[in-house]
């Protein structure tokens, strides 16, 4: 009876709980390496003969922000495409089909020898977490209550924020053993990236085979109408929290890749502390899901994501004035409490979409944001070469405080959320 009892509290089902692994497994294998990746490809690229260090900077930048750009684009075309595959396949057919896929991109990582055929992998592996994402709402919102729909998600947050806990912690530990046993940084970087990419393959292969396994089968909803027609047939407040995230995510994009090489290279930070700091960040989101999961049920939605928009402009600020040590600690506090409305600005996503479009509906939303945002990297790397690095976090913030302008302005959290019936399909894309 207790153990009912707490499935209840936290609503937890049997189909939710293998979602949450596979969400735990492949999540934790992405993040054992992906906070480090614009680091290796700065140990992949090497000078050419007679290319100067400014050259050499400017081809790691212009690296990162490709892969950023691509990776925005790819995500888009994930959010999408995930969306109309678990219409069609159902919740267990496609969660092994972007598994599958997953594992093919950790395969071609490992046997690969360039930057090129890392960029293409990486595209792969992180596939997953997009084209997961519509499998995720879709089993929320079929398998538990709406007034549960807040913790739900908040357990979702916790089982994709524990591995960003334990990842780049063991992430920076290799890697600065990795460097020590070479006595070379370069090849200790993708020396230790390459056993990382090891293990997460073995990680990978585990959650498929739960998957396979234990995934009960849910019949796939019906093909819903096209991608035109879901859009128009959004709700006002959808359409307004898109732009307001739209620009909150191109904060967020413009340094995102640069983070770590702004800490290793610029600040001198080893990757050990730097795997602490990332640590830091995921601890910090990770406290605050479960009490804001259940306070949404009391207060409402509004009031935890405007706080994440506010979190999400003080970031870059916090990173470009605080001291090194304890200053740094604290930055990256700010950067876990963006976190803070992630469970409710989910759940309002979810209330406002008819299950009948709903996975559908979902990959569009974020699709649509992913290419909003994609050249957002690019720009961050003309920047910091432009002007440095702490010129492009000021920018940032800038940008930060238009999203938050936009959002406290624009969105407001209907009374009950509606779920308006979309046209029926037209039989067209």
């Amino acid at each position: 009876m207790r153990a009912e009892a707490l499935r209840s509290v936290l609503a937890i089902n049997r189909t939710v709980g293998i979602v949450l692994i596979s969400v735990l497994f492949f999540g934790l294998g992405e993040q054992l390496w992906s906070p480090f990746f614009p680091a290796y490809l700065e140990a992949r690229i090497k000078p050419s003969a007679g290319e100067s260090v400014s050259a050499v900077a400017f081809s790691v930048l212009l690296a990162v922000g490709i892969y950023a750009c691509l990776r925005n684009l790819f995500e888009a075309a994930c959010y999408v495409g995930g969306g109309r595959i678990t219409a069609r396949l159902g919740d267990r057919g496609s969660l092994i089909l972007f598994g599958v896929l997953t594992i093919v991109g950790y395969a071609l990582f490992l046997v690969g020898d360039s930057p090129v055929v890392a960029i293409v992998a990486t595209l792969l592996i992180v596939g997953w977490d997009p084209l997961s994402v519509p499998v995720t709402f879709t089993t929320v919102g079929a398998t538990v209550t709406r007034t549960n729909h807040g913790m739900a998600f908040a357990l979702q947050s916790i089982q994709k924020r524990l591995p960003k806990i334990l990842g780049p912690v063991v992430a920076g530990f290799v890697l600065a053993a990795a460097v020590r046993h070479y006595g070379n940084e370069d090849v200790g970087r993708v020396a230790g990236m390459q056993w990382l990419v090891a293990v997460a393959l073995l990680l990978g292969l585990g959650s498929l085979a739960i998957q396979i396994r234990f995934m009960p089968h849910q019949p796939p909803v019906p093909r819903g109408p096209g991608a035109m027609v879901i859009l128009r047939g959004f709700h006002p407040t959808l359409r307004r929290l898109l732009l307001a995230e739209v620009f909150t995510r191109w904060c967020d994009w413009l340094i995102r890749e640069f983070v770590v090489l702004y800490l290793m290279a610029v600040r001198g930070i080893d990757p050990a502390f730097v795997g602490i700091l990332f640590a830091v960040q995921s601890v910090t989101a990770l406290l605050t899901y479960l009490p804001i999961g259940r306070m949404t049920a009391v207060v409402g939605l509004q009031p935890f994501i405007g706080l994440t928009f506010v979190f999400f402009a003080l970031f870059p600020l916090t990173l470009a004035v605080v001291p090194d040590g304890w200053g740094l600690v604290l930055a990256f506090v700010v950067y876990g409490l963006r976190e803070i409305g992630e469970p409710a600005r989910k759940a309002l996503i979810t209330s406002l979409l008819p299950p009948a479009v709903r996975a559908e509906g979902v990959g569009l939303y974020w699709g649509l944001r992913s290419v909003a945002i994609c050249w957002a990297s690019l720009v961050g790397a003309f920047v910091w070469y432009a002007f440095g690095p702490e010129r492009l976090l000021y920018l940032a913030f800038a940008v930060g405080c238009l999203g938050i302008a936009v959002f406290y302005l624009l969105v407001r959290e209907p009374a009950a959320a509606p779920l308006t019936v979309v046209a029926a399909s037209d039989g067209r894309d």
